[in-house]
C-alpha cells in the first residue's frame, strides 16, 4: 500500500471514529431500552451498519484491507470525541487519580 493510500485509510479510520461516537451518543436513548429483545436487535443493527459502512469506505481507499493500525485510530476517533467534543461526558468523568 502507498503513502497516500494509508494516509486516507488513517483519516478516514480517525474521522470514522468520531462519526460512530456521534451516532452513538444520538442514539443511545433507543440503544439502552428497558424492553431486552428491543435492545438486542437495536443494538446488532447499529453495530453492523457501522461496520459495513466502515468496511464500504475502507474498500473504496484500498480494496477493503485493514490493519490493526486502522483499529487503533478508530478507538483514538472515540476517545477524542468523548474528551474534545462532548462535555457532558467530561463533566461526568472522575479525575481524582490526576492529583
Amino acid at each position: 500500500m502507498i503513502l497516500i493510500e494509508q494516509i486516507r485509510a488513517l483519516s478516514l479510520s480517525y474521522i470514522y471514529g468520531i462519526f460512530f461516537a456521534f451516532t452513538y451518543k444520538i442514539n443511545n436513548k433507543y440503544l439502552v431500552s428497558n424492553i431486552m429483545f428491543f435492545r438486542i436487535i437495536l443494538i446488532f443493527l447499529f453495530i453492523l451498519d457501522h461496520i459495513l459502512l466502515y468496511f464500504i469506505l475502507i474498500s473504496l481507499i484500498n480494496n477493503g484491507i485493514i490493519h490493526l493500525y486502522f483499529l487503533f485510530l478508530f478507538i483514538f476517533g472515540i476517545i477524542s470525541y468523548i474528551y474534545l467534543f462532548d462535555k457532558q461526558k467530561l463533566n461526568k468523568i472522575d479525575l481524582d487519580f490526576l492529583k
